[in-house]
């Protein structure tokens, strides 16, 4: 198994490689962002990674996998891996497939910080 921080350091290089990549705390762990569209999450769960669902069924035959659920029904293009199948090779091939994806993605629009509102704007 890879620690925490290797992880999120080997799948936000290679998201790098395709543009501007930041951290966001979500899903009770830290998530990796790719032109806004997460790329992975890591987190107690495992490691949550979108692969998209042209690529969901093959993700899922692969040792370790399980799908996300969302109220006990599966989220097509999403999975979670197991930290206990992931060495350096697996991870790799894992982020590569996940940043492939992404990275097809159009970027999202950065949204403006929100601050509390005063009673006037309500």
């Amino acid at each position: 198994m890879t620690d925490d921080q290797t992880i999120l350091a080997v799948i936000e290089a290679a998201a790098a490689r395709h543009g501007s990549t930041s951290r966001i705390a979500m899903f009770g762990g830290t998530g990796v962002l790719l032109g806004g569209n997460m790329v992975a999450a890591l987190s107690e769960s495992g490691l949550l990674l979108r692969v998209g669902k042209e690529q969901h069924a093959a993700a899922l035959a692969l040792p370790g996998t399980r799908p996300m659920e969302v109220r006990g029904k599966p989220m097509e293009g999403y999975v979670y891996v197991d930290l206990a199948t992931l060495d350096a090779p697996a991870l790799a091939g894992w982020a590569d497939m996940a940043v492939g994806h992404v990275a097809a993605l159009p970027a999202k629009a950065a949204r403006q910080a929100r601050g509390p509102r005063s009673f006037e704007e309500r």
